[in-house]
């Protein structure tokens, strides 16, 4: 468990495996992490085995609140763990809509930086975002991430194909960061 003020990361295990598929099986999600259709309950369980034996991926149960008690809203992770370059890709979302707007996305992805450049000794974290998230775009940019270039029409949602925005920041950049 990694505690703040107002967040805590918590492990993911198969307890959570309900909520979490509820939370990627509801529309807004969707559109955020780009899954496709709705999720059954077999493809969920076969996506949690399989993240859970990748060596090269790290994921945390966002939980609102300081501590074991803490209720989980959403899921955040490092991804493609690259440990020669020391690099991974970041990606987070908050299922449970009532925890949205409320700093909850900013506390837990600073200490799942934290997490990433102090205990895993990663020196770039990067992401991708969709062009139109306007509300992600600016929680990154507060975050200390820097806009790197724009992959143009890498995604297909809505019928379109869309461009994504990508970010990164460097261990030395974070550092500067204040923890707030």
């Amino acid at each position: 468990m990694i505690k703040g003020t107002i967040a805590t990361l918590l492990p993911f295990d198969a307890s959570l495996l309900s909520i979490s598929r509820t939370w990627i099986n509801d529309e807004a999600v969707r559109c955020g992490t780009g899954t496709e259709g709705p999720v059954s309950d077999f493809e969920h369980g076969r996506w949690y085995e399989a993240s859970m034996a990748d060596r090269s991926q790290r994921i945390f149960v966002i939980g609102m609140g300081a501590g074991a008690q803490a209720k989980p809203v959403g899921l955040i992770g490092v991804r493609g763990i690259n440990w020669r370059a020391r690099s991974a890709e970041f990606w987070i979302y908050i299922g449970d809509g009532s925890a949205r707007g409320k700093g909850i996305a900013d506390e837990a992805s600073r200490l799942l930086l934290r997490f990433g450049f102090l205990t895993l000794g990663l020196n770039r974290i990067f992401l991708h975002v969709d062009t139109s998230n306007e509300p992600a775009i600016r929680l990154y940019k507060r975050l200390g991430f820097t806009q790197e270039g724009v992959c143009r029409q890498a995604a297909f949602a809505d019928g379109k194909f869309v461009d994504r925005i990508l970010f990164a920041i460097l261990f030395d950049e974070f550092k500067d960061v204040p923890v707030e």
